[in-house]
């Protein structure tokens, strides 16, 4: 027998805890049911099964995706990132706080200027850098990075007008 292939997602939760096991179709219907359980992030991975003397023997997970952030609705630019954190510190009182904040500044100024970041999840005014090859969806599901690409317009060229004669 053939083993058959089926894909799944593992959500990660707000407390970055991962579930596994539930079926999905395609990337479009991952980012629906991460974004319906809440998630803030998903893999996609598949697993290879086949069926003996009627019972399913499964393999082991493989193939995992690149992440999927899910619910983010806006991206930033890594000068983005370190004038945010400019401003912070423009804010903050405590020298101490200063000095760390200062030091985060620097280790995004050694990132590439191309480098894109989300907010982060766990506290307010952190960020996460998006990994080679991750995509974000916003809220409603749509991806909001890498940009999509635009969709494509099929070009439907009229009919040859013909003219009927009355019959007899």
């Amino acid at each position: 027998m053939e083993p058959v292939k089926s894909t799944y997602i593992a959500i990660t939760d707000y407390n970055f805890r991962s579930s596994r096991g539930t079926p999905v179709t395609d990337e479009r219907d991952a980012v629906q049911k991460a974004l319906a359980a809440h998630g803030i992030s998903f893999q996609t991975y598949e697993v290879s099964s086949v069926t003996l003397g009627g019972k399913e023997l499964k393999g082991e997970p493989e193939n995992f995706s690149p992440r999927r952030w899910v619910g983010i609705d806006r991206v930033y630019t890594r000068d983005e990132v370190i004038q945010s954190m400019k401003d912070d510190m423009a804010r903050e009182r405590d020298s101490f706080m200063k000095g760390a904040i200062k030091s985060v500044i620097g280790e995004y100024e050694k990132m590439p200027a191309d480098s894109m970041h989300i907010t982060g999840l766990e506290r307010q005014g952190e960020f996460i850098t998006i990994g080679k090859d991750e995509k974000v969806f916003d809220r409603q599901g749509q991806q909001v990075w890498p940009p999509a690409p635009p969709a494509t317009v099929q070009v439907i060229k009229p009919l040859k007008k013909i003219q009927l004669k009355p019959g007899p």
